[in-house]
């Protein structure tokens, strides 16, 4: 057994890792050494990754037929939803030929290789850890080693090639017992099994309103108006009250004008008229000498009547210490005087 093989990875927090799963060489070591294959490969990740930095983890597989075997399609559907709601994990998928009754995949080898040589070329990770035994892989294991960064390849040590294990840095071994806690719960895999899948989403789907797409048709308006126009009635002379009577509806709404036209356009002030009382104006002066200043006038007090003006010369004044005494002899001349006018009698004295 070679030195390089350890049951688990190396801890250095400083290392970036990136991790390329090989889908269809680990579900067939899965099934031939654990006798299932539920894995949840986020955990299965972090555990590769050891406390590194771990940048993306890439699946590659295939796509089944729904021709030959509709229900692997359907399981390998569900499978794929749980991988694509894993953090920092993204799916390739390369195609699949038939060579006589099996089928065979391809491009999955050439796009590990590709997408290894391309991001260590740009400097994205320090380590890559391959999980898959395939000796088809040493030349890019040299390639990447070549550059500058570490290669660890995982495989259990019955299914890794001589060539992938001697050109690797190091080879992390697989066993049952690696797998403990990895793989799901009943309760996600009843979750899984339930859900519907998807339709796949097409271009013209996703971009309604994109370039040479036609618009996305709105929604109807459901919503009741606010107010009900009044029914037109016929005009003219002509028209009976009968007429008028039958086209008016039992129950007739108003219409209710909105806030925004009262803000336009406020309604006038209705006056009421007030009629004019004898011995005054209907409107008094106001205070500061306009008779019609709204502001300042009190519609609920009346006006008051003028003073009666007083045709009698004013009594003469008595000089202070005198005594008049012909007050009651004057007084009978002016009430004499008085009776004379009105014709009632009297005589002049």
């Amino acid at each position: 057994m070679s030195s390089k093989s350890v049951s688990s990875p190396p801890t250095r927090a400083d290392e970036r890792v990136m991790i390329f799963i090989d889908g269809s060489n680990l579900y067939h070591v899965m099934s031939q050494h654990c006798g299932r294959h539920d894995l949840q490969f986020g955990k299965f990740s972090n555990k590769l990754a050891n406390g590194r930095d771990l940048r993306r983890t890439y699946y590659y597989n295939i796509r089944q037929e729904s021709e030959r075997n509709p229900e692997a399609v359907v399981d390998q559907d569900r499978f794929l939803r749980s991988l694509y709601e894993t953090p920092y994990l993204q799916v390739r998928l390369g195609i699949s030929k038939a060579r006589g009754e099996a089928m065979v995949e391809k491009g999955v080898d050439v796009m590990i290789a590709i997408d290894m040589l391309r991001q260590a070329h740009q400097d994205l990770y320090d380590t890559a850890v391959l999980v898959s035994g395939d000796g088809d892989f040493f030349p890019a294991i040299q390639a990447v080693k070549d550059l500058g960064k570490h290669v660890e390849v995982t495989a259990f040590e019955s299914n890794i090639a001589a060539e992938a294990e001697r050109v690797a840095d190091l080879h992390i071994k697989l066993t049952k017992t690696f797998f403990s806690g990895l793989w799901m719960s009943r309760s996600q895999k009843s979750a899984l099994v339930k859900t519907t899948p998807k339709d796949d989403i097409d271009d013209g789907v996703s971009s309604p309103e994109g370039e040479d797409k036609k618009p996305r048709q709105r929604a109807k308006q459901t919503t009741r108006p606010r107010t009900r126009s009044r029914p037109s009635q016929p005009s003219g002379s002509g028209a009976s009250k009968q007429s008028r009577n039958e086209s008016r509806p039992n129950s007739v709404i108003r219409d209710v004008p909105r806030r925004s036209d009262l803000e336009q356009s406020p309604p006038a002030i209705r006056r009421t008229p007030v009629r004019r009382r004898v011995g005054g104006s209907a409107r008094p002066t106001s205070t500061n000498g306009h008779a019609n200043d709204e502001r300042v006038m009190d519609r609920t007090v009346p006006p008051k009547p003028p003073a009666f003006r007083q045709r009698h010369a004013p009594p003469e004044p008595i000089e202070k210490g005198t005594v008049s005494t012909d007050s009651t002899s004057e007084n009978d001349r002016q009430r004499g005087r008085w009776l004379r006018r009105l014709g009632i009698g009297g005589s002049n004295s």
